[in-house]
């Protein structure tokens, strides 16, 4: 007797459509994980409530915006803050995106922070941007969107939806570039076009069940393999180190192992390493940038988890003097209590280790200096690390993606995979 499916109801279907969307464009990635990312898919593809440019006051370069403003435009949301420098980083693109497609039907609006507002003018005034701007005083818009850290970006379709929610610096170009290319004939008849998609998926999960498992690599045990010769690792090719790395003295002298730990994990479990390749940051409690790149990291975890393990290094307190290199004492259990409110705050879940001082991972510590920057160690399946530097710098993550395609445990171990698969009918 053939099997039976079940037909998925009109909620599940709108679920899939959701899904379909986010999928349209590759190059159009979200920042959010976890129930925020659920909450943040809500969001999308319903009217942008139009009610909120009223919460928002002093309006800059223009006048304040409300639904009759709006009609038939497509608008980029930014957060950003005087004090932050991630955000500020950002003005330059936005007002490229302005410059290029306001004739185009493009707006571009920035929500500033509650505090820092006496300097925005001053700080969009030496960029030379004359885009929109407004205060958040009372932060009432961001709670509304669910803005989390700036800057975040949301874009709103020439039919007044909102089509993206906080999705990724890198992405914002792609994504204007695809909402302008629609007419608000075109965004309004969406939900037409996902429900095509939505059948699809209907008809995918109908697909036997073994078919669809292999498609879901999260769902595999942890599958058994014979580790490759060091030979095998010897014939790769692997990233070459910057050659202004200040570390280069010790790269110099030849590989160096970086052993995962058997201690001070916080969960207390070892996470499994076996043909993957590891990355190891440091960062500070009471440091502000260190919630930014946790999460930074977080996400990385989620991209790539099945190839890669994300360890965050805790290695103090961050003093109150930011030219100190002095760090605050503090009892082991409070430590790892303040680590665990940390991980908890921010919907943390990749490893972490306690180490106070620095004394496992001396490398990793943050290079201290007038430009600070957290530092990456990324290391092979074979516990050698093969490449350092800054967490921000363009070249670490293709550094890692280097270190992915070519490692012989990572390709050994998704080998070794699919043969699992394969045995039970994927």
């Amino acid at each position: 007797m053939p099997r039976r499916f079940p037909t998925l109801t009109l909620a599940a279907l709108l679920a899939l459509a959701g899904q379909a969307v986010a999928q349209q464009d590759a190059t159009i990635l979200r920042e959010a994980t976890g129930s925020r990312a659920a909450t943040l898919g809500e969001m999308e593809l319903k009217p942008f409530d139009s009610a909120l440019w009223s919460s928002l006051s002093s309006w800059t370069n223009g006048e304040a915006l409300d639904a009759a403003a709006t009609e038939g435009k497509v608008v980029v949301i930014a957060t950003w803050a005087t004090w932050n420098q991630a955000s500020t980083r950002v003005i330059p693109m936005l007002q490229s995106l302005k410059t290029k497609h306001e004739a185009d039907g493009l707006l571009v609006v920035g929500v500033h922070h509650a505090q820092g507002w006496d300097k925005a003018e001053q700080i969009l005034t030496q960029r030379r941007a004359d885009f929109l701007d407004a205060h958040d005083s009372a932060g009432k818009f961001r709670q509304a969107i669910h803005a989390d850290q700036d800057p975040d970006f949301y874009l709103i379709d020439r039919a007044g939806q909102l089509r993206f929610a906080d999705i990724r610096t890198e992405s914002v170009p792609a994504a204007v570039k695809l909402l302008l290319a629609e007419d608000v004939s075109a965004a309004a008849s969406l939900s037409d076009r996902l429900a095509a998609k939505a059948a699809e998926a209907d008809a995918a999960l109908r697909k036997p069940r073994a078919i669809q498992s292999g498609l879901d690599m999260r769902s595999l045990p942890e599958v058994p393999f014979l580790a490759p010769s060091p030979e095998a690792y010897a014939r790769v090719k692997w990233p070459k180190p910057k050659e202004d790395d200040n570390s280069r003295n010790r790269n110099d002298s030849g590989p160096r192992a970086l052993p995962v730990p058997e201690s001070g994990w916080i969960s207390g479990v070892k996470p499994k390493t076996d043909g993957r390749a590891v990355v190891y940051y440091a960062w500070e409690l009471d440091d502000p940038r260190s919630a930014e790149i946790a999460r930074q990291m977080e996400r990385l975890q989620t991209q790539l988890g099945r190839d890669v393990v994300i360890v965050g290094i805790c290695t103090g307190i961050r003093s109150a003097d930011r030219n100190s290199r002095n760090q605050e004492q503090i009892e082991p259990e409070v430590f790892l209590r303040r680590m665990q409110q940390f991980r908890a705050s921010h919907g943390l879940t990749h490893p972490m280790i306690a180490d106070p001082g620095g004394s496992q991972f001396s490398d990793s510590n943050r290079n201290r200096g007038s430009n600070e920057d957290y530092v990456a160690n990324v290391v092979s399946s074979d516990a050698i690390l093969r490449w350092e530097g800054g967490v921000a710098d363009p070249a670490f993550r293709a550094a890692l993606d280097r270190v992915i395609d070519i490692d012989p445990g990572v390709q050994t171990r998704r080998a070794a995979e699919q043969a699992y698969i394969r045995a039970r009918g994927g």
